[in-house]
């Protein structure tokens, strides 16, 4: 792994852990391609920061009080030139005063400077326990196209 690509997941990390919107995006190409894991609201394929940033992410930080602490722990586990897989710790409490002990697995692939794609797992029932316990309230909610890989 290249210091770049290594520098990139620290700095994931630190944005997620300090809430710096800024530099979650500024690491990330507008093109970025999530594909998230299992049967929630926000599961499956998310094409673009914009869809990220405008669809995804306010559905998950406004559901975790503001003491939540996303990256409290985090690992590479494993990198090549292209991309790393990382293990993800976070910590903290829902809105709705559910403990949200989530971990994740986290592949990151990279293009030049910046990150193009996230393929993440995590304990989805926990989740919708958390976070999305009225599915009815997401405008993505079996709307997403499939994950993929």
């Amino acid at each position: 792994m290249n210091k770049t690509h290594e520098a990139l997941v620290a700095d994931f990390y630190r944005a997620l852990a300090t809430g710096d919107l800024d530099l979650f995006v500024r690491i990330q190409h507008d093109d970025v391609v999530y594909n998230i894991s299992g049967h929630t609201p926000i599961s499956g394929q998310v094409r673009g920061m914009k869809a990220l940033v405008d669809d995804i992410l306010p559905q998950v930080f406004p559901a975790l009080q503001d003491s939540f602490q996303f990256s409290k722990k985090w690992k590479i586990v494993c990198a090549d030139d292209r991309r790393a897989v990382c293990f993800m710790e976070a910590d903290g409490l829902g809105k709705n005063g559910k403990r949200y002990d989530q971990r994740y697995v986290q592949m990151f692939e990279f293009r030049g400077d910046k990150i193009s794609g996230v393929w993440e797992f995590f304990d989805t029932a926990l989740a919708n326990a958390v976070m999305f316990s009225d599915p009815s309230a997401s405008k993505t909610a079996g709307k997403l196209p499939p994950f993929d890989f």
